[in-house]
């Protein structure tokens, strides 16, 4: 609206300002040619006027009569002067006063006449005190010495004529404005709608109404504009679409990553943080917040300081509470953006206990082989400086026997524990009845019991069947049987026990040994822990018994669970999900 009142007031005023100036024009047209037409008429009746006097300069009487008459027809003034310039007759001037006029000679359209035989003036008449139009010519073939015809008109009387042309032509020029004004005034109105229709619509998608439309009809250039509007929607449309890909596609991948990533300004203060970094803060809605009263340490905090104030990435590692480490990566961002640093949290609390369980492993096994090593060492050493007959020599070599076997085993141990932690081991599922395993694996054992003063029991219902490997299962309860005898004091018993636990077909071995510490319940299925490492000696074993234990019982869906008390001896249970036979078994 405001478009088209402005461009209606600038017509407007153009108007006016052309009808004054069509004014201006019109009037001065106007006078000119209502003089040019009063001296056309006074040429054309001073020339019929001059063919009647000419002839009767010699009779002043007939002049006179004829001055007099010719000046009412005409309704002009007519004055004849003589060649030396007194005037003979003039129309407007009484006889008697005639005789005592000014010389004309020296009047302006009479020397002009003289000149080139007609002249013309505007002016001022003494005689008549009032302002005329005069024209002369010269009655004569000697201009010079001729007398002289002249015909005069009052100006007050051309005025009139012109402001009456004046009038009539100002009322057709404001006319013509008046309707050039309202014809704009409608221009502009059908104008102005389709503009502002693509103006609203304009508006309409820089506040974000992407659906506006400009308009389908009115002139080509507002059509051309509409379009160009449209094909910069349908851009601004794809860009805008391409950009919320983009940043769904950030946001997902910010969200996703696995470490905790959170962005900082240069007040600490949270900007945004993903989900690690919420789950590792337990800090439901970090947004806003100090960064400090989310980590609470200093030993955290003090990064993203040292990365803010020296614009240099800073990496940290913390360990917490509980054994629990993190490791910190902050970086500075550019400068002029809100974010003044990004941070990266990892928890590596399990990536420290596996290194630490790797170097416990390496150490372990070391130790494990170094005693055997060592042994066979000095008893190589000792049988190539004995004589084959001493007494000694087979005690040697039995030695070497032993601590080879005793290699054997650990190697072999650690064989099948690889085998199995890599998922490498294939089970060969059949129906196995626990009753005849605990038999089998008893008898096979009874010989190393018998030589601790150790007996062993199988008791618990008959019959009771599981899908498993029967190789695996027996090796499950062979390692069992074998930590119990160990561990069990001379005369002591340890019992097999096959039955139901909550209606699952179980096995447990349970001996009278020294026990086992609550703290250490959870370990015990531990590469090479044990509880005790001074009995190592007094008890031999590799340590990985009942870590092979768990993983092959897991690989059969089953749960090992231990219960124990020092001094009182413990009890292992395996607990299989079916029987042979049931759904899913």
């Amino acid at each position: 609206m405001r478009f088209a009142f402005r461009l209606n007031l600038l017509l407007t005023l153009l108007a006016l300002a052309l009808a004054v100036s069509l004014s201006a024009v019109a009037v001065s047209v106007t006078d000119r040619a209502v003089e040019d037409r009063a001296r056309d008429r006074l040429r054309r009746e001073i020339d019929l006027l001059a063919d009647e006097i000419g002839p009767r300069l010699a009779d002043p009487e007939r002049i006179v009569d004829l001055v007099r008459r010719a000046s009412r027809l005409l309704g002009v003034r007519v004055t004849v002067i003589d060649a030396d310039g007194r005037v003979l007759d003039d129309s407007d001037v009484p006889r008697a006063q005639v005789a005592g006029m000014e010389n004309h000679g020296r009047r302006p359209e009479v020397v002009a006449a003289r000149a080139a035989g007609y002249g013309t003036s505007v002016r001022h008449s003494a005689t008549l005190e009032t302002d005329l139009l005069y024209l002369a010519r010269t009655l004569g073939p000697d201009r010079a010495r001729a007398p002289v015809l002249r015909l005069a008109i009052p100006l007050a009387e051309l005025r009139r004529i012109e402001s009456e042309y004046e009038w009539i032509l100002r009322g057709a020029v404001l006319a013509a404005c008046a309707l050039l004004v309202v014809v704009g005034g409608v221009a502009v109105v059908r104008l102005a709608r389709p503009i502002r229709d693509v103006t609203d619509a304009a508006l309409a998608v820089a506040r974000g109404d992407l659906s506006r439309e400009g308009p389908e009809r009115g002139p080509a250039e507002i059509l051309e504009l509409s379009s160009a509007l449209s094909r910069m929607k349908t851009s601004l449309l794809e860009s805008v679409a391409r950009v919320e890909k983009e940043r769904r596609l950030a946001d997902a991948v910010f969200e996703t990553l696995p470490d905790g990533v959170v962005v900082i300004d240069a007040q600490y203060r949270v900007i945004d943080a993903n989900r690690g970094f919420r789950a590792l803060t337990a800090t439901p809605d970090p947004a806003g917040r100090p960064l400090v009263e989310i980590l609470r340490e200093r030993a955290l905090f003090a990064p993203f300081e040292e990365a803010i104030a020296r614009r240099v990435p800073t990496d940290a590692s913390v360990r917490r509470d509980n054994e629990v480490t993190w490791q910190l990566a902050v970086r500075p961002l550019p400068p002029g953006s809100r974010a003044a640093a990004v941070g990266i949290l990892r928890d590596v609390t399990a990536f420290e206990r596996n290194e630490a369980m790797r170097r416990r492993f390496v150490a372990d096994v070391s130790h494990e082989l170094r005693t055997p090593v060592s042994s066979i060492a000095a008893a190589a050493e000792t049988l190539a400086e004995t004589d084959p007959a001493d007494p000694e020599a087979p005690q040697l070599v039995e030695l070497v026997r032993r601590q080879a076997q005793r290699m054997r085993e650990l190697i072999d141990d650690l064989t099948d524990l690889s085998l199995i932690e890599s998922g490498e081991v294939a089970l060969s599922p059949e129906k196995v009845e626990l009753g005849a395993l605990a038999a089998e694996t008893a008898e096979e054992l009874r010989g190393a019991a018998s030589s601790r003063n150790v007996s062993i029991r199988v008791e618990g219902a008959d019959r009771i069947t599981v899908e498993g490997d029967r190789r695996r299962l027996g090796q499950i309860l062979r390692n069992l049987l074998d930590n119990a005898v160990k561990f069990s004091p001379a005369g002591g018993t340890v019992r097999i026990r096959i039955d139901r636990s909550d209606g699952k077909p179980s096995l447990s071995v349970e001996d009278e040994g020294p026990g086992i510490p609550s703290a250490e319940q959870d370990r015990i299925f531990q590469r090479f822990y044990q509880v005790d490492r001074s009995r190592s000696k007094v008890r031999p074993g590799t340590g990985l018994g009942l870590a092979i234990v768990k993983h092959l019982a897991q690989l059969h869906g089953a749960e090992v669970q231990v219960a124990s008390q020092p001094g009182r001896g413990s009890v292992f249970r395996v607990t299989f999900r079916r029987n042979a036979g049931e759904p899913g078994a």
